[in-house]
């Protein structure tokens, strides 16, 4: 007994060390073979803890552990030692064919062109190699010339050449300054305080106040096709939702984030269910008339949220199918990792994403379309995943009474059991989505921001930062190249008389796809 008692206390040791290398939190993955430990450490993951394993089974397991890394290995593209495997040749990777090719010729030294014998050389032509290059972004003094055509004796003008259309008629910056200065803003996630830093050291004379101004009226220039944007979101069969603080100057408010196929936009206003009625239209008897924003009257059949109260309620009026995000379901049990049952409800959640990555995996593989894939999907989350969620209710339900009602387990476990439907609703069909990482990723990026811009000038300003932040997420999210797509939607709304349903980045995905 006390040996036994002693290689259990053993195990539970090294599972524990093992478990806060694996799945602590970390900035990157971990390569593998990689030494994560001093010689203490090795020495005490390599000694023997069953003495009653024989050679011949012990070499039995190491060919199989050896069998599936090189497995594992193969699908990533590795080769079998782990490392990956040489590209073009074992050097190194080839210059995206994408970019733009500029030569730099070598030229060879006017003594070179003569042989040793006095025989003139002739080139035979350029041993010609290749690398990324980069060109400094500058700043300069636009000199725009409109010519004038009058009578030749009297010189009287009888023509001047219009001015070409901008975003701010007859304003200092141009159409490519402005375009440039809100990319680095709602792409890059930039502060004005920086950018104008930077402008500055290249020469610019911009303020921080005008620099507001140019983002206003990018986001109004911008509108018809923002609001494209939303319909199109709206129109679809589900959505993910996600909301965040949005702190302002003159208080605080809430901007919501709303995902649908390659698209997003987002929503500004207080967090109660007059917001989430104001984007999905209020279909009560009393319809909220002091929002600003009143909607569109969209038709969903399913939404995709965390567990706020707000979206139980409205979906509820409008007979939407609720989604519960299974992340936010997993997320509470991994602090408890130690206690075997946290440690078993995590590891049956992880199936259930190893069923979805094994289908996708084959419906990439087999090059299945989009209704093949979904038949697939579907039939692998009614025979692989519905009798796995069955088993996770019934350990649930098993281990609910064992934790005290304030205790963190006991609400995690509360927590899926009084949104099962919610959360098993996606097995249904097979284009729902089992987590809502989709809207999370989406508004991350305004929730990292905060930490560099503290808040929002004014409630106006929320408005036009909200429109920008739809344009160019939407524009990441569709996979389309920002400045080639931006510079011909801009064209296209100054020429008039384009429909901008027509202009959004996922209508424009194939025309400008963004390099890989």
């Amino acid at each position: 007994m006390a040996a036994l008692k002693w290689e259990v206390g053993d195990l539970a040791a090294k599972n524990d060390w093992m478990r806060r290398i694996l799945y602590a939190p970390s900035s990157e993955r971990r390569p593998p073979q990689q030494n994560h430990g001093d010689a203490v450490q090795q020495d005490f993951l390599g000694a023997p803890v069953d003495a009653g394993v024989t050679a011949d089974d012990a070499q039995a397991k190491q060919k199989l552990r050896e069998e599936r890394s090189k497995a594992k290995n193969g699908k990533k593209g590795r080769g079998p030692d782990g490392r990956p495997k040489p590209v073009n040749g074992g050097g190194r990777k080839p210059v995206n064919r994408s970019l733009r090719p500029v030569d730099h010729v070598i030229a060879a030294p006017v003594g070179e062109h003569v042989a040793a014998d006095g025989t003139p050389l002739i080139l035979l032509g350029y041993e010609i190699s290749e690398r990324e290059h980069f060109i400094a972004a500058e700043i300069v003094r636009q000199i725009i010339k409109r010519e004038r055509w009058g009578l030749p004796d009297t010189r009287e003008e009888l023509f001047r050449a219009p001015v070409d259309p901008a975003l701010v008629p007859k304003g200092k910056y141009s159409d490519e300054y402005l375009l440039e200065a809100m990319l680095r803003k709602y792409l890059h996630g930039m502060p004005f305080t920086r950018m104008l830093a930077d402008f500055r050291a290249m020469g610019s004379d911009l303020e921080d106040s005008t620099l507001g101004d140019l983002a206003r009226r990018f986001a109004e220039f911008f509108t018809p096709v923002t609001e494209a944007i939303r319909a199109q979101v709206l129109a679809r069969t589900f959505i993910h939702a996600d909301e965040t603080t949005l702190p302002t100057q003159d208080g605080g408010r809430y901007l919501w984030a709303f995902v649908g196929g390659r698209q997003a936009f987002f929503h500004v206003g207080g967090r109660g269910s007059k917001e989430l009625r104001a984007v999905l239209g209020d279909q009560r008897d009393a319809v909220v008339g002091d929002d600003d924003d009143p909607g569109l009257l969209a038709t969903l059949g399913f939404l995709m949220g965390d567990g706020y109260r707000v979206y139980d309620a409205v979906c509820a009026e409008r007979d939407i199918t609720r989604l519960c995000c299974w992340t936010h379901g997993r997320r509470d049990f991994l602090p408890f990792v130690k206690d075997p049952f946290a440690a078993d409800v995590v590891a049956r959640v992880g199936a259930l994403y190893r069923i979805e990555r094994l289908a996708q995996n084959h419906e990439r593989d087999q090059g299945l379309d989009v209704a093949a894939a979904e038949a697939h999907r579907l039939k692998a989350r009614q025979e692989q995943a519905v009798p796995l969620l069955a088993d996770i209710h019934a350990l649930l339900d098993a281990n609910r009474d064992r934790y005290s009602p304030g205790s963190d387990l006991r609400k995690a476990i509360d927590y899926l059991l009084d949104r099962w439907l919610c959360f098993t609703a996606y097995t249904t069909r097979g284009d729902l989505p089992i987590d809502n990482n989709q809207a999370e990723r989406v508004i991350r990026p305004i929730v990292i921001g905060r930490k560099n811009w503290l808040f929002v000038g004014s409630d106006d300003a929320t408005a036009w930062a909200a429109r920008n932040h739809t344009l160019f997420e939407s524009c990441r999210l569709a996979r389309v190249e920002p400045r080639a797509y931006l510079r011909h939607v801009i064209a296209s709304l100054h020429a008039g008389g384009v429909d901008p349903a027509t202009l959004t980045p996922e209508r424009c995905a194939g025309r400008f796809p963004a390099p890989r």
